[in-house]
C-alpha cells in the first residue's frame, strides 16, 4: 500500500481534482516521472502508482482533509458569469448548416441581443451541462470564442460527446468533436485548446477506451499538441489501449459526413 502520509501531503484540495507526483519509496525503483496519481473524491483521497501498480486510500476525517473538502464545497457555489440564451438567429442556423451541424440540436442556442453569436453547450462525460462556448460569427472577431462555466469546479474542462463506444476521438474544437460523434457514432472530446489536461487524462483513463485517436488542427500548435498528448496518453493509459495520431490537412469539421465516415470507420 502507498504511504498515507505521502497521499495526505500531496492531496489536491477540490473534489474531482487530480495531481501526479514522484512516488517516494516506490518498490519498483526510483520514480522520476511523477507516476503516482492522487485524486480527491467525495469519500476521500485515492492514489495509484503506474510504476509499481500499488494503490492507496485516505478517508476524510476531522483534520486537514475534512477542511479541504469543506473549502471545495464552498468554491463550487461560486457561480461564474454566463450568457443569456435565446433562440438561434437565421445567421446562426446558416453557420451551423454550413458546418454540417443540426441546428435543431438542443446543444446549440443563440445569445439574447447578439445577432451574430451562437452558444455551444459544454458537457462532461456523463452528459451533464457544465458551461457554454460562445462563437462570434463576425469576420475577424476578437475574441472568436468566449467560454463560460456553470461553476468554478468545471473551469478549463473540455466538452464531451460520450456514448458506449470504445473508441474516442480527441479534437481541438467543439464543432469537430460534435461532427465526429454525429457522423461516426464514436465518442469524442473537444479539448477547446491544444493541450491535454491531467483531469481530462484521468477521465479518459476511467472510461476505459480500447482505442484513442488524436486529431487536432493541422497547424504548428496542433501538431505539437498532438505529439504531447500522444506521449501523455501512452504513459498513463494501459498498454492494451491503442493510441494513434491522425495526420490530415483538414480539421474534422471541414470534412463532409461521408469523408469522416471513410476516415474513421
Amino acid at each position: 500500500m502507498i504511504d498515507k502520509k505521502l497521499i495526505q501531503n500531496n492531496a489536491p484540495s477540490n473534489n474531482g481534482e487530480q495531481v501526479h507526483v514522484n512516488h517516494i519509496g516506490c518498490e519498483a525503483g526510483e520514480d522520476k516521472k511523477r507516476r503516482l496519481y492522487i485524486k480527491r473524491t467525495e469519500k476521500g483521497v485515492v492514489a495509484y502508482c503506474h510504476h509499481c501498480n500499488e494503490s492507496g486510500f485516505v478517508k476524510d476525517n476531522a483534520g486537514r482533509l475534512s477542511t479541504w473538502t469543506h473549502k471545495a464545497t464552498a468554491s463550487a457555489a461560486m457561480q461564474t458569469n454566463k450568457p443569456i440564451l435565446a433562440a438561434l438567429t437565421t445567421e446562426g442556423k446558416v453557420w451551423l448548416h454550413n458546418n454540417y451541424c443540426n441546428a435543431e440540436d438542443k446543444l446549440f442556442s443563440g445569445v439574447i441581443g447578439e445577432q451574430s453569436k451562437v452558444a455551444l453547450t459544454l458537457c462532461n462525460p456523463q452528459g451533464e451541462h457544465v458551461g457554454w462556448q460562445v462563437r462570434n460569427l463576425l469576420t475577424n472577431a476578437t475574441p472568436k470564442y468566449t467560454t463560460y462555466y456553470s461553476n468554478n469546479d468545471y473551469k478549463g474542462d473540455p466538452s464531451w460527446f460520450h456514448i458506449a463506444s470504445k473508441t474516442l476521438v480527441i479534437t481541438e474544437d467543439y464543432l469537430s468533436a460534435y461532427r465526429v460523434h454525429k457522423n461516426t457514432g464514436f465518442s469524442s472530446v473537444a479539448l477547446l485548446r491544444t493541450s491535454l489536461s491531467d483531469r481530462t487524462l484521468m477521465q479518459i483513463h476511467d472510461l476505459n477506451f480500447e482505442a484513442v485517436v488524436i486529431w487536432l488542427d493541422p497547424d504548428e500548435a496542433g501538431i505539437q499538441g498532438a505529439k504531447k498528448a500522444y506521449k501523455k496518453l501512452n504513459h498513463f493509459l494501459p498498454t492494451t489501449t491503442m493510441v494513434a495520431i491522425y495526420g490530415c490537412d483538414k480539421e474534422p469539421k471541414e470534412c463532409t459526413p461521408a469523408e469522416l465516415a471513410t476516415i474513421l470507420i
